[in-house]
């Protein structure tokens, strides 16, 4: 089964010595996927869960389409948020991407992230072309 690396410049460039995602076989499994604005690669909203939230979900829908899957297709995924007093507000935004069938999920307070980052989300999906 091969290992195929995705890359997409409409998804913020990782921050580190990561990759986006890879696809191996049917399965995508992305990397965590930070806040960023993909042209500036600057971090949106700093300490503002509702905003981060939209962002992530936007470029993981745009890492996804690279890999030849959808947020339809997503199946799990792994939250890491600054303050889980805020899970509430992360939920509603969430509740949009995925409105039926939301993925499995674990969301786990991490304590802090640097910069005004407040979440990162992980995402496992099955790919469809």
């Amino acid at each position: 089964m091969d290992k195929i690396k995705i890359t997409t410049e409409k998804a913020p460039r990782p921050g580190g010595w990561y990759s986006q995602a890879f696809r191996v076989g049917d399965i995508v499994y992305t990397a965590g996927i930070t806040p960023n604005d993909p042209i500036t690669q600057e971090l949106v909203a700093p300490g503002d869960i509702v905003g981060q939230t939209e962002q992530i979900l936007k470029n993981m829908s745009e890492i996804l389409k690279a890999s030849g899957s959808d947020m339809e297709h997503v199946f799990k995924t792994l939250v890491f948020v600054s303050d889980i007093d805020e899970f509430h507000k992360f939920n509603e935004v969430y509740k949009k991407y995925f409105p039926q069938d939301p993925p499995a999920r674990s969301t786990v307070q991490i304590g802090k992230f640097n910069n005004g980052m407040v979440i990162e989300i992980e995402a496992i999906a099955i790919a469809i072309r």
